[in-house]
């Protein structure tokens, strides 16, 4: 069941760096919500990309703490936020995962869409001058693309809002000469309004709630029903034992228990996945 029942609401996204322009449009377009920034809102003191600052709480976690806070800094009871992490143990593949989290205080909802994927960007590297940092920083899509720099005598110093090269080359040379010359890491800068990558994401993610919302519980009638999680065990085509490939979405509510199971379209896992047929 379609509904509208955020039509007039506003929405605080709990960011300092533009993440409510991401969710503006959808919100409004397809809710009727108004979707603003928090005033005065730190969301560095949860933790940072660039590790000044630890980041203690699990994404969730931290996701609905900042949602929290910018609802409680904005006086509504509806909130977003979104987490972000980027694990380069990959060799050179980079693996973003994005979670974003609504909250209704009103009706006592908490809902998270999520997504995982491959980075366009590659994995930090050292450095030890402005000739290697060059094909790096045209690599990754700089200015537009942000980049930082960590160095120092225990790697301890960063350096960020490098906004043009000539910034860039001298927060370079001050940290090669504070690291004795180097090397010192080049790494790209995560933070949305430096990450257009990231930001298409987070963008993707607010539209998938936005429409989320407009979906009603069967059960309930609580806004909100949508994907919670999967089921796999797709059965294999040649031995018919269960693989681990996708067979159904498991859709939910956000209030009640009430779940619905939609098979995904295959029948059947070709025997390649089955660790029976190919152990």
């Amino acid at each position: 069941m379609i509904t509208q029942p955020y039509s007039g609401a506003l929405v605080a996204f709990a960011t300092m760096h533009g993440k409510e322009r991401l969710a503006r449009q959808p919100f409004l377009d397809i809710l009727g919500a108004d979707v603003v920034a928090p005033p005065d809102l730190d969301t560095d003191q949860f933790g940072t990309f660039s590790g000044e600052i630890a980041r203690t709480l699990s994404p969730r976690a931290a996701a609905r703490t900042k949602a929290r806070l910018g609802m409680q800094l904005s006086g509504t009871p509806y909130g977003l936020s979104s987490e972000g992490s980027f694990n380069s143990g990959l060799g050179f593949l980079v693996e973003h995962q994005e979670v974003l989290t609504f909250i209704d205080e009103t009706r006592g909802l908490d809902l998270v869409v999520g997504s995982i994927t491959p980075s366009p960007l590659p994995p930090g590297r050292s450095i030890t001058s402005m000739d290697e940092a060059l094909p790096y920083a045209t690599a990754v899509g700089y200015p537009e693309q942000g980049l930082l720099i960590r160095g120092g005598a225990a790697g301890e110093e960063v350096r960020k809002n490098l906004d043009t090269y000539d910034v860039l080359s001298d927060a370079l040379g001050e940290l090669l000469r504070l690291s004795g010359g180097g090397p010192v890491t080049i790494a790209p800068d995560y933070r949305a309004h430096r990450c257009p990558s990231r930001a298409e994401v987070i963008a993707t993610l607010a539209q998938t709630m936005a429409r989320r919302l407009t979906m009603t519980c069967p059960l309930c009638h609580a806004p909100g029903f949508g994907q919670v999680t999967i089921e796999r065990g797709l059965r294999c085509a040649d031995c018919g034992q269960p693989t681990h490939v996708i067979a159904a979405d498991i859709s939910g509510c956000g209030l009640c228990p009430h779940t619905v199971r939609i098979p995904r379209p295959a029948q059947h896992a070709s025997p390649r996945w089955c660790d029976f047929c190919n152990p």
